[in-house]
């Protein structure tokens, strides 16, 4: 076979041939992962995770073992590059070097387990070691440096026949995201041992929640959520105003995130006084579709 027409099976043989030894490398790279328990986490290892990252207190919750998760690394004594997954929403993190055939076989894996995540500052060179087309490509929104000591919303008033009262286990157990903060912690009595809460409440009726869970490098996220039909009422901000003075008061300084395109959010969290907001790129792979037959 000659001419251009050999020339064109060559350039598709080749990239198969690319193609299947770059899968095959990043098979034998995973066969080379190294499960590093989070109590056997060296400092070489930690130090490869840049703390300045988008959602860092995630990545060092894990390592610190405050929160449930899986740390990879080549050699967790001296390490090239290590991986971080925290359970709850799945968000991955890489530190150091990591080939290009590891992210994608590592990507992979945990697609197949039930959904990965990554978070990047737009620049980052890791960028461009991720595998194409992922089932979102997003914007979201991180926001720190609220002034300590400062009432984040002065003036605010408990609305008439409700109460704000702190989490306790029973209303954890109806807490909208109690399924997220277990995945975190495992279990309720750990996760109001290592974060708290508070919930505006009518009766029976819970309103809205604010829970202040993982923790890190001295911050803490702040997560909220409202009923249906009780938003657009500043409950969300009373109850965050609540999470927020607890927690400067228990010396932690607060961190807050969300979708780019959740107008409501990024203004609450303006209102509460964050000073700083820095926009980074959310990639998302859902675990694929399981086929069915009838």
């Amino acid at each position: 076979m000659d001419g251009w027409l050999g020339r064109e099976v060559g350039r598709q043989d080749a990239g198969v041939s690319g193609s299947v030894c770059a899968i095959l490398k990043g098979e034998i790279i995973m066969s080379e992962l190294i499960v590093v328990p989070a109590h056997e986490v060296t400092p070489a290892l930690r130090a490869l995770f840049a703390e300045d990252q988008p959602l860092a207190l995630r990545c060092f919750a894990v390592l610190d073992g405050s929160i449930r998760g899986r740390i990879w690394a080549d050699d967790p004594i001296r390490p090239t590059w290590g991986a971080v997954q925290e359970w709850a929403w799945g968000t991955l993190f890489f530190g150091g070097n990591p080939p290009a055939e590891l992210v994608h076989a590592l990507i992979a894996k945990l697609q197949r387990e039930g959904g990965v995540e990554l978070a990047l500052w737009p620049d980052h060179p890791y960028n461009q070691l991720l595998p194409p087309h992922p089932d979102e490509d997003a914007w979201e929104l991180a926001f720190t440096n609220r002034p300590l000591g400062t009432d984040p919303v002065p003036g605010l008033v408990v609305p008439a026949g409700c109460e704000l009262v702190p989490i306790d286990a029973t209303w954890f157990e109806r807490c909208r995201y109690r399924d997220a903060y277990l995945g975190y912690f495992g279990t309720a009595e750990r996760a109001l041992a290592q974060g708290f809460g508070f919930c505006l409440v009518k009766g029976a009726e819970l309103l809205c929640e604010a829970f202040a869970g993982e923790s890190a490098l001295g911050l803490i996220e702040i997560g909220v959520i409202t009923g249906e039909a009780c938003q657009r009422r500043g409950y969300a901000t009373l109850c965050c105003a609540r999470c927020i003075r607890e927690a400067e008061t228990r010396g932690y300084r607060t961190y807050w995130c969300c979708d780019k395109a959740n107008l409501g959010s990024a203004a609450l969290a303006r209102k509460l006084g964050y000073q700083t907001e820095r926009e980074y790129r959310f990639v998302h792979w859902g675990a694929p579709e399981r086929s069915t037959t009838s």
